[in-house]
């Protein structure tokens, strides 16, 4: 999105504002009962919004009204458990209590955006956990996309699962090494969901991710400290290097995907010193991967037919380039 949201931080002397509030808590009421929650007893959503408002005031206690180009198109609600905080607490996280989007500006961006901006409200709060209860119908895909797990733990006062998320990754800090038995032995055991296990090893590395004369040289693992991020290799041909890699199952189908793309490409241009073209094919079927390497400056080069080695099917294929200074 191109657009600013705008954020207000609400009080209780802002009368016009709180009135927006409660507007916008009704619509999120309703969508929630819709989707089968717990129905709130009637009359009290007023007092509810006002007990909402009228605890505002601490420092690490975010309610904010969201505004683009003037019109109000959702809230955030979060603050920070501390001990003695009253219910279900976690001492130090960042609890997401309240979130809500207006459908016309859903899947535009709005979302994300307010998400990005309590995280780091969070962070400023020194909080770089998070925890909330997710809606099942809208709530879920939203929060999964955007990087929390399911707990398979309940809350004691909604009933409804527990999603949780540590901190982001700091790309920056997230570098190339060379493999080594214990990362190929992890990496061997990487296994993806439907439709993407077809690029599972299943328990088994290859035989030329096993080839010790390749690492360092053109296989690596992207790690950060002793987590492996992705698998990457890369082989010169003339004055192009074609690459290929693999994200790690956890973090996948939850928005790394281009950065994770544009950190193997610093990372490679960083360790073998190419600075030319850069070559890639990916299966024409493998569109979440296709999405990302186009976020991260690749374009069409060309479609072959190829088979896929490891299980004899023919396939398109496109080939993908990313020229010089492309990534940056």
């Amino acid at each position: 999105m191109t657009e600013k949201i705008d954020y207000v931080q609400l009080y209780s002397d802002d009368l016009k504002r709180c009135a927006v509030f409660e507007s916008l808590m009704t619509d999120y009421v309703k969508e929630l009962d819709e989707h089968g929650h717990e129905p709130m007893p009637e009359g009290f959503l007023k007092k509810w919004v006002g007990s909402i408002i009228s605890m505002q005031g601490p420092k690490d206690r975010h309610l904010e009204l969201c505004y683009l180009g003037g019109e109000p198109i959702g809230f955030l609600y979060g603050k920070v458990d501390r001990d003695g905080h009253n219910g279900y607490i976690r001492p130090g996280w960042g609890y997401i209590m309240e979130f809500y989007v207006i459908p016309s500006r859903r899947r535009k961006g709005c979302g994300r955006e307010m998400y990005k901006r309590l995280e780091k409200l969070f962070k400023d709060d020194g909080a770089d956990k998070m925890y909330l209860t997710a809606d099942p119908v809208t709530g879920k895909p939203f929060w999964e996309a955007m990087g929390f797990s399911a707990t398979g733990e309940r809350s004691p006062e909604n009933k409804m699962e527990i999603y949780e998320k540590t901190s982001s990754l700091d790309w920056g800090k997230i570098k190339l090494m060379p493999l080594t038995e214990k990362t190929t032995e992890e990496i061997g055991g990487w296994k993806y969901e439907s439709p993407y296990d077809v690029y599972s090893f299943r328990g088994e590395a290859d035989g030329w991710l096993m080839d010790r004369s390749t690492w360092g040289k053109e296989q690596f693992c992207l790690a950060c400290g002793g987590r492996v991020i992705g698998q990457v290799a890369c082989q010169k041909d003339g004055e192009d290097l074609w690459v290929g890699w693999a994200m790690a199952p956890e973090l996948c189908g939850k928005g790394h995907g281009a950065e994770f793309v544009k950190r193997c490409v610093s990372e490679l241009r960083r360790v073998t010193g190419h600075d030319g073209r850069i070559m890639l094919r990916v299966s024409a079927q493998n569109q979440r991967a296709v999405r990302a390497y186009q976020k991260a400056g690749f374009k069409y080069a060309e479609t072959i037919r190829d088979e896929i080695a490891y299980s004899g099917r023919i396939e398109d294929f496109w080939v993908m380039e990313l020229k010089d200074g492309a990534e940056k």
